[in-house]
């Protein structure tokens, strides 16, 4: 998987996207990843105990609004 990194305007709205899809998240352990997919990847994986596909497939359409 390719790693992405957002400039910081698009990392604080993706940031609040992400919050409203996974609340379980917080914000420090979204700041922690540093706007890195593979880093959001993992933390949500591994937070929601999801197949790989299923959290790529709805990252990548959060991130298709960006």
């Amino acid at each position: 998987m390719k790693d992405i990194q957002l400039n910081k305007e698009t990392w604080q709205k993706l940031k609040s996207e992400l919050q409203k899809e996974w609340n379980f998240i917080s914000a420090a352990e979204l700041e922690q990843t540093r706007g890195s997919f593979k880093s959001i990847f993992g933390l949500v994986q591994t937070k929601c105990d999801l197949h790989d596909e299923e959290v790529k497939a709805k990252l990548l359409s959060i991130l298709k609004k960006y």
